[in-house]
């Protein structure tokens, strides 16, 4: 289906906006453990951030896709960005670690109604049948925020910036994009009565096997992708003395200077290989059956996040960033083979997935608190179970993912 000419504007500003919500995203995985530092605090209380910050897809996921139907798209992509600027310009003022913790909460609200209102624009794009594949696609969209966003922070302080000025840099790149969201004119994209959230059967779908067992699918797949990629440098850390200010590259040379910190590096890595695994794998499914290739992925993730959880430091740091890259298609795996297998109430479904996505606020915090009481390897082993679900799911899960 071709995409007409009044939203062509609007997707590349949507493009823009996938980027800024990925930096958003995963810089809390280079903050935490300066966040401990700044404020004197626990890595349980560290452990808030990711919480807030995925809590908010809980909340706002069912209620933000009902506005959509209700008022369009770029109004609700509006609200999305004006909580994510917010959350970011309030944050860089805040003074203390409550008040920090607040604003990454506002952040992560806008950012789980941006993605909320931009994922239906998807299925506008192409045939049903290439809905796995497209959504693999349009995810990985949003692949360079989410690498650049952990190597910021680490070359601001090489130049004697505060950790915090960042959320000043995203704030105003925000506030840019907001400003380009509202002088844009776009057509209204009608979804039809399958794409929109129908509550009255949201009750009755959540007694369904089928959706409870993808939604968990969901749950635990963002649970662990958060526990993993937030607590990385911590890991490196704690585990084999690794400091985020060690770089591997000598102190007067360029490479230095443009990633002063090797474990940041690697958490922008682990989210640069998943992007650019997304991309790859989008063109693979055309040609290999889904499941095939959610089952080889899923395999792979608890492969290689066993070798960084056991393996010696050299090891550890890049199969983190091997880890990254296999869990490329689970999210838009599970996704999708839970949409495919209803031929309606798509919006419901789909919210109830969203809703999901608050796996990244509770496995991720119990990351945290098991690495601040017992260490962070038993913790990183919690992210394993998780991922084992995911691959038990891809082995037998009963959805139908659409080429099959």
């Amino acid at each position: 289906m071709k995409i007409s000419s009044a939203n062509r504007w609007f997707l590349f500003i949507i493009t823009l906006i996938y980027v800024a919500f990925g930096l958003v995203t995963t810089v809390i995985g280079v903050i935490i453990d300066k966040f401990q530092v700044t404020y004197n605090v626990p890595l349980r209380i560290a452990a808030l951030l990711p919480l807030g910050f995925y809590l908010s897809y809980g909340l706002f996921s069912i209620p933000a896709g009902i506005r959509m139907d209700k008022s369009g798209a770029k109004t609700v992509l509006t609200a999305g960005m004006i909580f994510m600027t917010l959350g970011c310009l309030l944050l860089y003022l805040s003074s203390n670690y409550i008040m920090v913790i607040m604003m990454i909460f506002i952040a992560g609200t806008g950012v789980a109604i941006l993605q909320t209102a931009g994922n239906p624009f998807i299925r506008e794009l192409d045939r049903p049948e290439n809905y796995t594949s497209n959504l693999t696609t349009i995810v990985g969209i949003n692949g360079l925020g989410c690498a650049l966003g952990p190597l910021i922070v680490p070359v601001l302080q090489s130049n004697n910036i505060p950790w915090k000025d960042v959320y000043l840099i995203f704030g105003l790149f925000s506030l840019f994009l907001l400003i380009l969201l509202l002088t844009v004119r776009v057509e209204k994209i009608k979804l039809t009565e399958e794409d929109k959230i129908n509550t009255g059967v949201i009750g009755s779908l959540l007694r369904n096997r089928m959706i409870i067992s993808y939604s968990l699918g969901i749950f635990f797949y963002v649970g662990a992708e958060v526990g993993t990629s937030s607590y990385i440098v911590v890991f490196m850390e704690k585990v084999h003395g690794i400091s985020v200010n060690t770089s591997l590259w000598n102190n007067d040379t360029f490479m230095y200077s443009v990633f002063p910190s090797a474990t940041a590096l690697v958490v922008g890595l682990f989210w640069f290989a998943q992007a650019v695994g997304r991309l790859v794998s989008g063109v693979i499914i055309r040609s290999v059956k889904p499941r095939s290739v959610f089952i080889f992925h899923s395999a792979g993730t608890c492969i290689a996040l066993l070798a960084a959880i056991f393996a010696p430091a050299h090891i550890a740091l890049w199969a983190f960033v091997v880890t990254g890259y296999f869990t490329c298609v689970s999210f838009t795996s599970i996704f999708s083979a839970a949409i495919q297998s209803f031929g309606k109430y798509h919006g419901a479904i789909s919210g109830i997935l969203c809703t999901a996505v608050v796996g990244g606020a509770i496995v991720g915090f119990i990351v945290g608190a098991a690495g601040n009481a017992w260490g962070m390897r038993p913790a990183m082993i919690i992210n394993l179970f998780a991922f084992l679900y995911v691959f038990a799911l891809a082995v037998w899960g009963k959805g139908k993912l659409n080429t099959e």
